[in-house]
Protein backbone atom coordinates (compact mmCIF):
# COMPACT_ATOMS: atom_id res chain seq x y z
CA UNK A 1 0.00 0.00 0.00
CA UNK A 2 2.82 2.38 0.90
CA UNK A 3 4.72 1.57 -2.33
CA UNK A 4 1.62 2.32 -4.44
CA UNK A 5 1.18 5.77 -2.90
CA UNK A 6 4.83 6.59 -3.46
CA UNK A 7 4.57 5.50 -7.10
CA UNK A 8 1.53 7.71 -7.65
CA UNK A 9 3.26 10.68 -6.02
CA UNK A 10 6.33 10.17 -8.19
CA UNK A 11 4.31 10.17 -11.43
CA UNK A 12 2.38 13.22 -10.30
CA UNK A 13 5.55 15.19 -9.55
CA UNK A 14 7.08 14.21 -12.91
CA UNK A 15 3.99 15.45 -14.76
CA UNK A 16 3.98 18.67 -12.78
CA UNK A 17 7.65 19.32 -13.61
CA UNK A 18 7.01 18.61 -17.29
CA UNK A 19 4.14 21.12 -17.48
CA UNK A 20 6.24 23.73 -15.66
CA UNK A 21 9.08 23.29 -18.15
CA UNK A 22 6.67 23.61 -21.07
CA UNK A 23 5.20 26.78 -19.60
CA UNK A 24 8.66 28.28 -19.10
CA UNK A 25 9.57 27.33 -22.66
CA UNK A 26 6.45 29.08 -24.01
CA UNK A 27 7.26 32.19 -22.00
CA UNK A 28 10.84 32.21 -23.27
CA UNK A 29 9.67 31.75 -26.86
CA UNK A 30 7.13 34.54 -26.41
CA UNK A 31 9.77 36.93 -25.02
CA UNK A 32 12.23 35.98 -27.76
CA UNK A 33 9.56 36.43 -30.44
CA UNK A 34 8.57 39.82 -29.02
CA UNK A 35 12.17 40.98 -29.02
CA UNK A 36 12.66 39.83 -32.60
CA UNK A 37 9.45 41.61 -33.68
CA UNK A 38 10.49 44.76 -31.83
CA UNK A 39 13.92 44.75 -33.49
CA UNK A 40 12.30 44.27 -36.90
CA UNK A 41 9.90 47.17 -36.24
CA UNK A 42 12.76 49.43 -35.11
CA UNK A 43 14.80 48.57 -38.21
CA UNK A 44 11.80 49.15 -40.45
CA UNK A 45 11.10 52.49 -38.72
CA UNK A 46 14.70 53.70 -38.94
CA UNK A 47 15.47 52.65 -42.50
CA UNK A 48 12.17 53.21 -44.29
CA UNK A 49 10.21 56.42 -45.12
CA UNK A 50 8.03 55.85 -42.04
CA UNK A 51 10.49 57.90 -39.94
CA UNK A 52 10.78 60.73 -42.48
CA UNK A 53 9.40 63.98 -41.07
CA UNK A 54 5.92 64.22 -42.53
CA UNK A 55 4.25 67.23 -40.86
CA UNK A 56 5.32 70.38 -39.03
CA UNK A 57 2.82 72.03 -36.66
CA UNK A 58 3.71 75.70 -36.11
CA UNK A 59 2.07 77.60 -33.26
CA UNK A 60 2.35 81.05 -31.70
CA UNK A 61 3.83 82.85 -34.69
CA UNK A 62 2.31 86.05 -36.01
CA UNK A 63 5.15 88.10 -37.42
CA UNK A 64 7.43 85.17 -38.21
CA UNK A 65 5.85 83.46 -41.21
CA UNK A 66 5.37 79.71 -41.59
CA UNK A 67 7.65 79.85 -44.61
CA UNK A 68 10.45 81.40 -42.54
CA UNK A 69 10.02 78.71 -39.89
CA UNK A 70 10.21 75.90 -42.45
CA UNK A 71 13.25 77.47 -44.11
CA UNK A 72 14.98 77.61 -40.72
CA UNK A 73 14.18 73.92 -40.13
CA UNK A 74 15.95 73.09 -43.42
CA UNK A 75 13.96 69.90 -43.92
CA UNK A 76 14.54 67.56 -46.85
CA UNK A 77 12.16 64.91 -48.14
CA UNK A 78 14.18 62.18 -46.45
CA UNK A 79 15.01 63.97 -43.17
CA UNK A 80 14.66 61.44 -40.36
CA UNK A 81 12.93 62.65 -37.21
CA UNK A 82 15.51 60.96 -34.96
CA UNK A 83 18.36 62.63 -36.87
CA UNK A 84 16.89 66.14 -36.85
CA UNK A 85 19.00 68.70 -34.95
CA UNK A 86 17.02 71.45 -33.22
CA UNK A 87 19.87 73.79 -32.24
CA UNK A 88 20.66 75.33 -35.63
CA UNK A 89 16.97 75.81 -36.45
CA UNK A 90 16.29 77.57 -33.13
CA UNK A 91 19.34 79.84 -33.57
CA UNK A 92 18.26 80.77 -37.10
CA UNK A 93 14.70 81.61 -36.05
CA UNK A 94 15.97 83.74 -33.17
CA UNK A 95 17.77 85.94 -35.70
CA UNK A 96 14.34 87.39 -36.45
CA UNK A 97 13.95 90.39 -34.10
CA UNK A 98 10.32 89.49 -33.39
CA UNK A 99 11.26 86.09 -31.95
CA UNK A 100 11.75 85.88 -28.20
CA UNK A 101 11.98 82.10 -27.82
CA UNK A 102 11.42 78.89 -29.79
CA UNK A 103 10.63 75.37 -28.60
CA UNK A 104 10.83 72.40 -31.01
CA UNK A 105 9.38 69.05 -29.92
CA UNK A 106 9.38 65.71 -31.71
CA UNK A 107 5.97 64.06 -31.94
CA UNK A 108 6.42 60.40 -32.87
CA UNK A 109 6.18 58.77 -35.26
CA UNK A 110 7.15 61.53 -37.71
CA UNK A 111 5.86 65.00 -36.74
CA UNK A 112 7.49 68.15 -35.38
CA UNK A 113 5.83 70.79 -33.23
CA UNK A 114 7.31 74.29 -33.30
CA UNK A 115 6.14 76.68 -30.56
CA UNK A 116 7.17 80.29 -31.23
CA UNK A 117 7.07 83.03 -28.60
CA UNK A 118 7.29 86.53 -30.03
CA UNK A 119 7.86 90.00 -28.65
CA UNK A 120 4.73 92.11 -28.84
CA UNK A 121 4.56 94.76 -31.52
CA UNK A 122 3.30 97.67 -29.45
CA UNK A 123 3.51 100.58 -31.87
CA UNK A 124 4.95 102.27 -34.94
CA UNK A 125 7.50 105.03 -34.43
CA UNK A 126 7.04 107.95 -36.79
CA UNK A 127 10.39 109.41 -37.81
CA UNK A 128 10.95 111.73 -40.77
CA UNK A 129 7.85 110.50 -42.56
CA UNK A 130 8.74 106.83 -42.08
CA UNK A 131 7.24 104.31 -39.69
CA UNK A 132 9.33 101.79 -37.77
CA UNK A 133 7.89 98.91 -35.71
CA UNK A 134 8.50 99.13 -31.94
CA UNK A 135 8.70 95.89 -29.97
CA UNK A 136 7.84 95.35 -26.31
CA UNK A 137 11.57 95.13 -25.49
CA UNK A 138 11.92 98.73 -26.82
CA UNK A 139 13.71 97.48 -29.92
CA UNK A 140 12.99 99.75 -32.90
CA UNK A 141 13.20 97.99 -36.26
CA UNK A 142 14.55 100.80 -38.41
CA UNK A 143 15.65 98.41 -41.17
CA UNK A 144 12.39 96.50 -41.25
CA UNK A 145 11.51 95.48 -44.82
CA UNK A 146 8.28 93.58 -44.16
CA UNK A 147 4.70 94.73 -44.41
CA UNK A 148 3.80 97.24 -41.71
CA UNK A 149 0.95 96.04 -39.47
CA UNK A 150 -2.25 98.08 -39.39
CA UNK A 151 -3.19 97.06 -35.84
CA UNK A 152 -0.47 98.99 -33.98
CA UNK A 153 -0.75 102.63 -32.81
CA UNK A 154 1.54 105.32 -34.18
CA UNK A 155 3.82 106.69 -31.44
CA UNK A 156 4.91 110.30 -31.97
CA UNK A 157 6.56 113.15 -30.09
CA UNK A 158 8.53 111.00 -27.61
CA UNK A 159 12.27 111.18 -27.02
CA UNK A 160 14.41 108.19 -26.01
CA UNK A 161 13.93 108.69 -22.26
CA UNK A 162 10.15 109.03 -22.12
CA UNK A 163 9.51 106.63 -25.00
CA UNK A 164 10.54 103.76 -22.72
CA UNK A 165 7.66 104.61 -20.35
CA UNK A 166 5.00 104.64 -23.04
CA UNK A 167 6.34 101.41 -24.57
CA UNK A 168 6.07 99.77 -21.16
CA UNK A 169 2.52 101.12 -20.77
CA UNK A 170 1.47 99.85 -24.22
CA UNK A 171 3.01 96.45 -23.48
CA UNK A 172 0.90 96.14 -20.32
CA UNK A 173 -2.36 96.96 -22.09
CA UNK A 174 -4.55 94.10 -23.34
CA UNK A 175 -3.98 93.49 -27.05
CA UNK A 176 -7.55 94.44 -28.01
CA UNK A 177 -7.19 97.80 -26.23
CA UNK A 178 -3.85 98.52 -27.89
CA UNK A 179 -5.29 97.68 -31.30
CA UNK A 180 -8.13 100.16 -30.69
CA UNK A 181 -5.62 103.03 -30.47
CA UNK A 182 -4.82 104.91 -33.66
CA UNK A 183 -2.09 107.21 -32.32
CA UNK A 184 -0.27 107.95 -29.08
CA UNK A 185 1.08 111.48 -28.81
CA UNK A 186 3.32 113.00 -26.15
CA UNK A 187 1.36 115.91 -24.63
CA UNK A 188 3.98 117.53 -22.44
CA UNK A 189 2.82 120.65 -20.62
CA UNK A 190 3.89 122.68 -17.60
CA UNK A 191 1.72 120.68 -15.21
CA UNK A 192 2.86 117.19 -16.16
CA UNK A 193 5.88 115.73 -17.92
CA UNK A 194 4.15 112.36 -18.25
CA UNK A 195 1.03 113.50 -20.08
CA UNK A 196 -0.04 111.59 -23.18
CA UNK A 197 -2.92 111.87 -25.62
CA UNK A 198 -4.49 108.79 -27.20
CA UNK A 199 -6.48 109.05 -30.41
CA UNK A 200 -8.83 106.07 -30.51
CA UNK A 201 -10.09 104.49 -33.72
CA UNK A 202 -13.68 105.19 -32.66
CA UNK A 203 -12.94 108.97 -32.74
CA UNK A 204 -12.69 109.35 -28.96
CA UNK A 205 -9.64 111.04 -27.44
CA UNK A 206 -8.15 110.08 -24.11
CA UNK A 207 -5.76 112.13 -21.95
CA UNK A 208 -3.68 110.25 -19.42
CA UNK A 209 -0.50 109.86 -17.44
CA UNK A 210 2.12 107.43 -18.73
CA UNK A 211 2.51 105.93 -15.25
CA UNK A 212 -1.18 105.00 -14.84
CA UNK A 213 -2.64 104.89 -18.35
CA UNK A 214 -2.13 101.13 -18.83
CA UNK A 215 -4.19 100.19 -15.77
CA UNK A 216 -6.98 102.67 -16.50
CA UNK A 217 -7.32 101.81 -20.19
CA UNK A 218 -8.51 98.30 -19.40
CA UNK A 219 -11.86 99.96 -18.61
CA UNK A 220 -11.98 101.70 -21.99
CA UNK A 221 -14.62 99.42 -23.62
CA UNK A 222 -17.04 100.26 -20.79
CA UNK A 223 -16.28 103.97 -21.11
CA UNK A 224 -16.76 103.99 -24.89
CA UNK A 225 -20.01 102.02 -24.78
CA UNK A 226 -21.45 104.38 -22.13
CA UNK A 227 -21.06 107.47 -24.34
CA UNK A 228 -24.32 108.60 -25.94
CA UNK A 229 -24.31 108.34 -29.76
CA UNK A 230 -26.78 109.15 -32.49
CA UNK A 231 -28.13 106.76 -35.14
CA UNK A 232 -25.04 107.25 -37.34
CA UNK A 233 -22.68 106.40 -34.48
CA UNK A 234 -21.47 109.95 -33.89
CA UNK A 235 -21.12 111.23 -30.34
CA UNK A 236 -24.04 113.44 -29.32
CA UNK A 237 -21.77 115.36 -26.95
CA UNK A 238 -18.26 115.73 -28.35
CA UNK A 239 -15.42 115.72 -25.87
CA UNK A 240 -12.56 113.69 -24.45
CA UNK A 241 -11.95 111.35 -21.54
CA UNK A 242 -9.45 112.63 -19.00
CA UNK A 243 -7.66 109.90 -17.05
CA UNK A 244 -4.74 112.07 -15.94
CA UNK A 245 -5.55 112.06 -12.21
CA UNK A 246 -8.99 110.60 -11.70
CA UNK A 247 -11.39 109.89 -14.51
CA UNK A 248 -13.86 112.32 -16.10
CA UNK A 249 -15.48 113.15 -19.41
CA UNK A 250 -14.92 116.71 -20.59
CA UNK A 251 -17.08 118.07 -23.44
CA UNK A 252 -15.64 120.63 -25.82
CA UNK A 253 -17.03 124.15 -25.48
CA UNK A 254 -18.47 124.42 -28.98
CA UNK A 255 -19.47 120.78 -29.33
CA UNK A 256 -17.24 120.34 -32.37
CA UNK A 257 -16.82 116.72 -33.42
CA UNK A 258 -14.05 117.04 -36.02
CA UNK A 259 -10.67 115.58 -35.09
CA UNK A 260 -8.80 118.77 -36.07
CA UNK A 261 -11.06 120.97 -33.93
CA UNK A 262 -10.84 118.45 -31.10
CA UNK A 263 -7.06 118.53 -31.17
CA UNK A 264 -7.09 122.34 -31.17
CA UNK A 265 -9.45 122.48 -28.22
CA UNK A 266 -7.38 120.01 -26.27
CA UNK A 267 -4.29 122.12 -26.72
CA UNK A 268 -6.11 125.29 -25.73
CA UNK A 269 -6.95 123.53 -22.50
CA UNK A 270 -10.33 125.11 -21.67
CA UNK A 271 -13.31 122.80 -21.25
CA UNK A 272 -16.42 122.34 -19.18
CA UNK A 273 -16.44 119.46 -16.70
CA UNK A 274 -19.18 117.34 -15.13
CA UNK A 275 -21.46 117.30 -18.19
CA UNK A 276 -21.13 113.64 -19.10
CA UNK A 277 -23.97 111.21 -19.23
CA UNK A 278 -24.75 109.48 -15.94
CA UNK A 279 -23.82 106.06 -17.35
CA UNK A 280 -20.34 107.22 -18.40
CA UNK A 281 -19.63 109.05 -15.18
CA UNK A 282 -20.65 105.95 -13.20
CA UNK A 283 -18.11 103.94 -15.16
CA UNK A 284 -15.44 106.57 -14.61
CA UNK A 285 -16.23 106.64 -10.90
CA UNK A 286 -15.55 102.91 -10.75
CA UNK A 287 -12.09 103.58 -12.20
CA UNK A 288 -11.46 106.23 -9.55
CA UNK A 289 -12.55 103.83 -6.81
CA UNK A 290 -10.40 101.03 -8.21
CA UNK A 291 -7.40 103.34 -8.48
CA UNK A 292 -7.84 104.50 -4.88
CA UNK A 293 -8.15 100.89 -3.67
CA UNK A 294 -4.98 99.91 -5.53
CA UNK A 295 -3.16 102.91 -4.08
CA UNK A 296 -4.30 102.07 -0.53
CA UNK A 297 -3.16 98.47 -0.92
CA UNK A 298 0.24 99.59 -2.24
CA UNK A 299 0.66 102.09 0.62
CA UNK A 300 -0.31 99.44 3.17
CA UNK A 301 2.12 96.95 1.62
CA UNK A 302 4.95 99.50 1.67
CA UNK A 303 4.17 100.39 5.31
CA UNK A 304 4.20 96.71 6.38
CA UNK A 305 7.43 96.14 4.50
CA UNK A 306 9.02 99.16 6.20
CA UNK A 307 7.85 97.93 9.63
CA UNK A 308 9.28 94.43 9.05
CA UNK A 309 12.62 95.92 8.04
Amino acid sequence: MTDKVRKIDSEYLKEKRRKRRERQRRIQLSIFGTLIALIILIVLYMFTPISNIDRVDIKGNHYLSNKEVKNALNLKKDTKIYMFGKGKAVDKMKQNPFVKDVQINRKLPNNLEVQVKEYQLVGLLEEKGKFHPILSNDHILKDYKGKLPNDAPVVSGFNASNREKIIQALSEMPKNIRQAISEVEYADDKESRNKVRLYMKDDIQVIGNMNTIANKMKYYPDMASALDRDASGELKKSGYIDLSVGASFIPYQDGSSTSSDSSMKLKEGTAMEDKAKDELQATLNKINDQTNDDKSKNDKSKKESSTNN
